[in-house]
This record gives structure tokens, C-alpha cells and sequence, in this order.
């Protein structure tokens, strides 16, 4: 239950799912957060009226506080339309530019997926790997980043429990680029950490499968085979004369953390590259929000929630927040429901519009899937206003509804292979 309270009854506790304005320009990264401070609730009356609370998402001890003021207005859920037809796309040379680096895109992202399967295969029976293959192959990820980064980023979503480590591999790649994109490293730099990303866990090879399959918790001699993986892969890349000490730094050290609770080393601070703790980010984000042998991958969205908590002690505020700036509010691949009920994924997001993402919408108010999706640019000014107004309202679990995100990429792309 959300209740409508003034700024001035705020309490530390209170969880704000709500503004009375766009969270867009406001100091706040996530849209939805427990006050945890003053310092929040003075920035909340300075900038607003009121606020929508979370009864159920806010602390226990503030739930009776909050029941003496359910009397207030309660937050009704937009009507649903009458079923009816999609919406036209309206994108403009978006929608076109997206599917036309997707065509591109493809070829470079199934070519780099071999690579990776055929180099894991290497190190498992011990043989060299093609390093040369893999600078050649980010190469080209980094110039279709550099392109129209959305489309490898969608592609990311090409996700399966029981290839993990492969997808993870290109995963890590691809969004080390579009992030570094995002900073604005030039293009020899950007190609550093994403062959570093490419490459860096190979090492998992060396490390036993019943340990890095388990199902269940690792024993503590477990967890210490498994953070032998770095030096694993440093080992074996060390000699490569085409990889700089940039690219072996990532492989070697990306499980450190800058307040030296990582491994191997134990490294702090400035110790780790700036390029390592990029790729540490990264790889964290992935990770969680990838399915695993050993648990169910989280939304976007709440992955770069956690990343945000997690970052004290861990990781670069600065680069974390960066990160999420770069993602955005909607990541692409979040499934999200519009103010008329229809279902979507997001499969543009830019930061001049963080709250308007271009949407595939695949499911009608009534939850029906379309006989053909349409992409929405809900930037544009068609969906803005009036009775045709389009807004996100909710973000859903990735399974909701029955979507499965990588189907519909891979129809997608059928369909645009045909075309």
C-alpha cells in the first residue's frame, strides 16, 4: 500500500516510492529509496510538496506512524484502456538506426560467442589460446559500440543458464564498452578494457567443474580454489606479446576490491587500475543479474541498486555512479508495464532521456501477446500529452507474464535476418 504524505511528516524509515515531480533532475539515482538520514530528508522538502510512501517496503518500526496517516489520498493505479491496436512506432531515425546496427551487430556478437567457447575448450585441454583472434573480434565490438552502442548492449540479453560462463565473457565485454563509451575514453583505451573483460575469466577453466557447477553454497575450500581463477588466467596470458600490462592487470586483479577485502592481492585504492575497477563493476552487474546453477539472476534495475549500496569499500563511487548514468533509469532488457497496461522491454535508453526509453511492446493491456510488436519512442512528443500519452509506470520481474527476454531478441533478429 503507497499513502500520500507531506514532506513535512518524513521520517528516517519511510520508503519513497514516489515524487510529486519526475525523479529526472532530482539528486536521487534510483526511483524508490528508504530515507536513511537528514541530509535525504532535508533534499526531499526542499525540492518537493509531497511524496508517495511504501508502507510495506518502509522499516517496521515506522509502520504504525504511517497507518495514523493511511487517512490521506491513497494512489490509485492508472486506468487500463480498452484493448486495441499498438501503437505506430513514431521513432523518427531511431527505430531505424537500432535495427540497422543490430543487422550488423549480430554477426560480430555470434563470432566472438565461438570464440569464446573454442578459448575455454583451449585452456581446459591445456592448449594456447588466440589472443591476436580476440583483439581482432573486440575490435569490432568496440567500433559497433562506438556506432550505436544499444544494439550489442540488447544482445546482452541473450542469456542461458547452462552457457554462463560463455555469455558472461561477451557480456562483460560489450558493457565495458558502451560504459567506457560513456566516459568518453578514447577508442585504443576502450579496446584495452574490453579485451580485458573478454579475457578475464578464462581462468575459470583451471578451476575444478563440481566447484564451479555447484548447485549449493561453497565449502571455505571451495571459495579459495575458486579465487585462484585470476592467477589462473594471468598465467596464462602473461607471455602473449599482443596483450599490454593493462589488459593482464584486468585479467589478474578484477576481483579486487579498493577497500582490500579482494583477492588475490588484497589491493586498495589507488593500487588497482583505473580500467580494473571499471571492469570490476561490470562484472559484479552481470553477474547478478545473469541466472546461475546457483541462483536466479535479479533485474537491472535492483542489480544497480545493490551495486550503489555495495560500493562503499568496494568499488569507485565515482564510477559507480557513472555506471548507473550510463545504463539508466530503464536499462535496456528491463521489462516494463505502461500506464495503459501493455507490456514491454526496453531496448533504447539514452541519458538525455532517461525517463523515455524506446519500448518493444509485446503484451496488450489484456496481457495478450501482439501479433506483431512494435517499437515506441516514448520520447517522442506524440506520446507526451493528452489521451495518447505513454509513460512507464512499473518495472517487472524479468520472468513476469511468462516474457522470456532472449526468445524474443532472437525472433527479433529472425525477423530482421528475413526482412
Amino acid at each position: 500500500m503507497k499513502i500520500k504524505v507531506n514532506v513535512e511528516q518524513l521520517k528516517t524509515g519511510m520508503y519513497v516510492s514516489e515524487l510529486d515531480r519526475p525523479w529526472l533532475g532530482t539528486p536521487f539515482l534510483f526511483q524508490g529509496f528508504a530515507v536513511e538520514d537528514d541530509e535525504q530528508l532535508t533534499q526531499l522538502r526542499e525540492l518537493c510538496e509531497f511524496v508517495y510512501v511504501d508502507v510495506e517496503q518502509s522499516v517496521r518500526d515506522i509502520v504504525p506512524h504511517l497507518q495514523k496517516l493511511a487517512a490521506a489520498p491513497q494512489v490509485k493505479k492508472a486506468p487500463k484502456r480498452a484493448p486495441r491496436r499498438a501503437p505506430q512506432a513514431q521513432d523518427g531515425t531511431d527505430h531505424f538506426a537500432f535495427h540497422a546496427e543490430l543487422r550488423k551487430a549480430r554477426p560480430h556478437y555470434d563470432a566472438t560467442r565461438t570464440y569464446i567457447e573454442e578459448a575455454l575448450e583451449d585452456v581446459r585441454l591445456g592448449q594456447s589460446v588466440d589472443t591476436k583472434a580476440a583483439r581482432r573480434l573486440v575490435g569490432q565490438l568496440a567500433d559497433s559500440i562506438l556506432r550505436n552502442a544499444n544494439a550489442l548492449v540488447w544482445l546482452t540479453h541473450l542469456k542461458e543458464r547452462d552457457q554462463y560462463t560463455v555469455t558472461h565473457c561477451i557480456n562483460v565485454c560489450i558493457l565495458t564498452l558502451s560504459f567506457a563509451r560513456c566516459l568518453g575514453i578514447g577508442r585504443e583505451e576502450m579496446q584495452t578494457a574490453g579485451l580485458g573483460a573478454l579475457l578475464h575469466d578464462l581462468g575459470k577453466m583451471r578451476v575444478p567443474l563440481e566447484i564451479l557447477n555447484k548447485p549449493g553454497k561453497l565449502t571455505d575450500e571451495e571459495f579459495e580454489i575458486i579465487k585462484t581463477h585470476p592467477v589462473h588466467g594471468y598465467n596464462l596470458l602473461r607471455d602473449k606479446e599482443e596483450l599490454t600490462e593493462e589488459v593482464l592487470d584486468i585479467v589478474h586483479y578484477h576481483h579486487e576490491r579498493i577497500g582490500g577485502r579482494g583477492y588475490p592481492k588484497g589491493f586498495t585504492g589507488d593500487q588497482i587500475s583505473q580500467l580494473t575497477k571499471l571492469v570490476s563493476i561490470v562484472d559484479v552487474y552481470d553477474a547478478v543479474t545473469s541466472d546461475r546453477c546457483y541462483h536466479d539472476g535479479i533485474t537491472p534495475h535492483q542489480a544497480l541498486n545493490n551495486i550503489y549500496k555495495w560500493a562503499p569499500g568496494n568499488f569507485d563511487q565515482e564510477l559507480v555512479e557513472s555506471f548507473i548514468r550510463c545504463l539508466g533509469i530503464y536499462p535496456i532488457g528491463s521489462l516494463v508495464e505502461l500506464n495503459t497496461g501493455d507490456i514491454g522491454v526496453v531496448v533504447v535508453a539514452t541519458e538525455r532521456n532517461r525517463l523515455r526509453p524506446m519500448v518493444l511492446l509485446v503484451l496488450d493491456a489484456d496481457h495478450k501477446p501482439y501479433s506483431q510488436r512494435t517499437i515506441i519512442n516514448l520520447a517522442n512528443p506524440k506520446w507526451a500529452e493528452g489521451g495518447e500519452k505513454l509513460e512507464i509506470v512499473h518495472i517487472l520481474e524479468g520472468d513476469a507474464y511468462g516474457i522470456n527476454v532472449p526468445a524474443i531478441i532472437e525472433d527479433e533478429c529472425r525477423q530482421l535476418e528475413s526482412a
